[in-house]
């Protein structure tokens, strides 16, 4: 098209013409495009409704919005103005929170080539991601895809807290490469540049420059709860509940995030719990969920409701008690898994994989030194092994999958079955029941990790 409706080198004409999308469906966009017959509009209908036709809503603002054709060159979509084109859904939980539905995959990784960009300013990756236009669409499961609305339209690029923390994300990413153990990497590793899976299954391995062993095709992307983040704080300005551990970002120059936290909590190191509980006013036991949440607030001087940086990085805070021999009272448990629902889950795709590989623990290690004294004796960050999540926890995972088919829910994979995971009730009693595959109940159940598991990443630390 010779007459574009915005100049192809300015950014903020780019984003005035992006802000006509808002409150207008994908079907309103292919009505608005003069360029295609009735006949041709019916086609890709047809074509951009396809669920298989994945990312093409993307394809579909590029081509019949703003009318340029698609290709892949690796620098941004409006080199020109340097700015990159993000469509992306969210969803609506049942509480009214706004919550991204998915990562944003920013671009593949090379491992033979991405590694030699150490610094992440310069690198291929914050070409795609250092200016963006993101354009938030309602994800709507009963909807057809073409009626998904279009809510909001912003420019975004990182806060200089934010990005102080995706530079040492990608200098992760980038270190195990370069050590030969690409095969390792994990989105969990991360906070929020994550590397998520990309391929059709496991099998979609790739060379690496350092090691003989293949490694998971991976992508750099945004993680899912800093994308959630970004649409709350950024682009719908709800940020009442959200307090930063960071007060002022030169602190990042100095130490990564993790670092920083660490040093927060290290002067409660041994004290009595009893002692905590009176000093950070805590109206709770320890074995109450909210305590170890509360406690970590005080310490880290965060008085609103939310963690800012937990809520980007998808950290989740676990409490750990230990005997006084140093074994964990209990393994970890995790959300229940209904078992209509797993049996239609392939193992990426599956709840327990999105969690572990994901999620970053802050484990805060409480230790009795007696039957009444229980102190802080620790705090430390952690996320499963990718190395520990394909082997055996997928193991032990396609084993409940299988047993439960053959509908044998008393016999789902024991303690004594795995070094690392296993299945048994989390119910309130013996009437919290989930649906089985034969028309039954059966008591709910999830997956834990072991204590003797846990007892190892602790000392492993």
């Amino acid at each position: 098209m010779d007459n574009l409706p915005y100049i192809k080198s300015s950014k903020e004409s780019i984003e005035n013409y992006a802000l006509n999308l808002r409150e207008k469906t994908f079907k309103d966009v292919l009505l608005d495009d003069p360029n295609i017959t009735n006949e041709d509009r019916s086609l890709l209908f047809e074509y951009y409704n396809n669920p298989r036709s994945k990312g093409s809503l993307g394809q579909l603002i590029e081509k019949h919005f703003f009318f340029y054709d698609i290709n892949s060159k690796s620098e941004a979509d409006f080199n020109e103005a340097g700015v990159e084109l993000k469509v992306t859904p969210y969803t609506i939980k049942s509480n009214g929170e706004l919550r991204a539905k998915e990562r944003l995959v920013l671009t593949i990784i090379n491992y033979m080539n991405d590694y030699k960009d150490e610094d992440f300013l310069k690198s291929h990756v914050y070409e795609k991601c250092a200016l963006m236009l993101l354009i938030y669409y309602l994800y709507e499961p009963n909807k057809d895809r073409l009626d998904y609305l279009i809510n909001y339209v912003k420019l975004f690029q990182f806060p200089e807290e934010d990005l102080e923390i995706i530079k040492n994300d990608y200098k992760i990413i980038i270190d195990k490469i370069k050590s030969g153990k690409a095969e390792e990497i994990s989105e969990g590793d991360t906070n929020y540049l994550g590397a998520c899976t990309k391929g059709a299954n496991a099998n979609s391995l790739r060379e690496q420059p350092f090691s003989d062993k293949k490694a998971m095709q991976r992508a750099f992307c945004l993680k899912n709860s800093y994308m959630s983040y970004i649409l709350n704080h950024y682009i719908v300005n709800k940020t009442e509940k959200y307090e930063s551990v960071i007060k002022d970002a030169k602190i990042l120059k100095e130490q990564t995030l993790e670092q920083y936290i660490i040093s927060k909590l290290q002067p409660y190191y041994n004290q009595d719990i009893e002692f905590l509980k009176y000093k950070f006013n805590i109206p709770y036991q320890v074995s109450n969920k909210s305590f170890t949440y509360l406690l970590a607030k005080g310490m880290l001087e965060v008085v609103n409701e939310k963690i800012e940086e937990f809520e980007k990085a998808n950290i989740k805070i676990k409490a750990i008690r230990l005997r006084p021999d140093g074994m964990p009272k209990e393994s970890m448990s995790f959300p229940t898994f209904k078992y209509t629902e797993i049996v239609k889950e392939d193992w990426l795709d599956s709840e327990l994989y999105e969690t572990f590989s994901t999620t970053r623990y802050l484990f805060m290690i409480y230790q009795y030194l007696d039957e009444d004294t229980l102190i802080l004796k620790k705090a430390m960050f952690w996320n499963v092994p990718e190395k520990d999540l394909n082997t055996e926890i997928k193991r032990v995972w396609k084993d409940t999958v299988k047993k439960i088919r053959n509908n044998e829910y008393d016999n789902l994979p024991k303690i004594s079955e795995s070094p690392i995971l296993h299945v048994r009730p989390h119910a309130r009693n013996a009437k919290d029941t989930y649906p089985t595959l034969d028309g039954k109940q059966a008591i709910k159940k999830c997956f834990w990790l072991n204590a003797s598991y846990i007892k190892q990443q602790i000392e492993g630390e």
